[in-house]
């Protein structure tokens, strides 16, 4: 096996052992923060810091399996900002404890930009 191919094992491993945290914390019973109705509450910049690693791993994870820097960005952005909508829906749709929120699903999505365009400043 490659050797860059190999070391992306271990982020592959992170990664789904993060998703399944995430997955954990999103559909877990519990008390509800109290809605405030602008964009930067506390719980957004949770958000905010778990997509941000969520698409910091997927794209080590996948880095070495592609030759364009640009693929790489593009699928890590649209992998974590999937999992971020999906997760929404799914507590929407089958946790009652859980509500779907709009400004999770932006909060997430900031959240896996923001990760990835500092690793494009780092790297580039």
């Amino acid at each position: 096996m490659h050797l860059a191919r190999r070391s992306s094992l271990i982020y592959i491993v992170f990664t789904l052992v993060w998703t399944v945290v995430i997955f954990y914390l999103s559909t877990m019973p519990g008390p509800q923060l109290p809605r405030i109705d602008w964009l930067m509450t506390p719980d957004k910049f949770g958000h905010v810091a778990v997509y941000g690693i969520l698409a910091m791993g997927i794209f080590f994870s996948i880095k070495s399996y592609y030759t364009s820097s640009k693929t790489v960005y593009r699928w890590s952005f649209l992998l974590a900002s999937g999992y971020g909508v999906a997760m929404e829906l799914i507590q929407f749709s089958f946790f009652p404890d859980r509500y779907f929120e709009l400004w999770d699903i932006v909060a997430n999505i900031i959240g896996a930009f923001i990760a990835l365009w500092l690793l494009k400043i780092i790297y580039h």
